[in-house]
């Protein structure tokens, strides 16, 4: 169950800035409800806080196969991160990663390395398409900056226990092997997310009604 954890990418609010949404997703692994997802929102164009609290169990019998608590903290300025504090539980093990913009570019600091990225530095922000349009995203849980591709596969929606969410689906390639599937309303607010785990089952985020 590993393989779930490296999709738990995201990041938190500062208290004091105006408006704030917040979008809530129920997770599932195949038909199973594991979880939840939030992310909160605030700020404006120029720039953001973003809030993403993510809790997720798998049981069996009563006994606990795989557990998972994500928190993080981002900084948004001008479509790029500027700040960055995440804490994770992974299954017993604890991971933190921090990340300050400073004159040279953006200091990563992670559990096993300290790097310097140059480039305006994104993360896998589902919440706003268009951050993900990069050749790389940095993954929030351990550090890591990873080759990706956004591809736009067409209009349709994702069908899930009879409902269907989004209209736009995108298909996001992260490094060599990894497929994680977007959908969007027609507002291009994010809907669902879908990808293969271990043992080739589904992990989804499905939008609540009411987040």
């Amino acid at each position: 169950m590993k393989s779930l954890s490296a999709l738990m990418l995201l990041a938190c609010l500062v208290p004091g800035i105006a408006a704030s949404k917040t979008l809530s997703f129920d997770v599932y692994l195949d038909d199973k409800k594991i979880g939840k997802h939030e992310v909160t929102i605030s700020g404006g164009d120029n720039e953001k806080y973003v809030k993403v609290q993510a809790n997720m169990h798998v049981s069996l019998l009563f006994i606990t196969l795989f557990s998972y608590e994500h928190e993080a903290q981002e900084r948004w300025q001008q479509g790029c991160i500027s700040q960055l504090d995440t804490t994770t539980l992974d299954d017993g093990e604890n991971l933190t990663v921090t990340g300050r913009k400073i004159d040279k570019g953006f200091e990563v600091i992670s559990s096993d390395e300290t790097q310097l990225l140059t480039d305006c530095v994104r993360t896998f922000a589902y919440w706003d398409r268009q951050l993900l349009n990069s050749d790389y995203l940095l993954n929030t849980q351990n550090g890591k900056y990873e080759p990706a591709e956004l591809v736009k596969q067409g209009e349709d929606s994702l069908r899930f226990n009879g409902a269907s969410y989004g209209q736009q689906h995108y298909r996001l390639n992260v490094g060599e092997d990894i497929v994680i599937n977007l959908w969007y309303d027609a507002e291009n607010n994010w809907l669902a997310l879908e990808t293969e785990v271990a043992g080739g089952r589904k992990l989804r985020y499905l939008r609540q009604e009411n987040g």
